[in-house]
């Protein structure tokens, strides 16, 4: 499965419940909008560190990389090389 629809499956099940909210695309802004909270945030780094086995640095938390799932996408990318 490749890394956006990996992303997209967790973030609408595991942080949505399931639910899109109105207007939910790649660039949905997923703090904004309160969908990724600081727990969810860290529940969506042990998912990456688990599937990607990837570490996650103290630089790399930063708000920018989570922004949306196009940014996500585009971070773990390069993470991966």
């Amino acid at each position: 499965m490749e890394i956006q629809e990996t992303l997209w499956n967790y973030i609408i099940n595991e942080t949505l419940g399931g639910r899109l909210p109105e207007g939910f695309d790649g660039d949905y802004d997923l703090i904004d909008s309160g969908t990724l909270d600081s727990f969810k945030m860290m529940n969506l780094i042990i998912y990456f560190e688990q599937h990607y086995q990837v570490e996650f640095g103290i630089n790399d938390i930063v708000p920018k990389h989570f922004k949306s799932v196009n940014a996500l996408v585009a971070f773990l990318r390069n993470k991966l090389g």
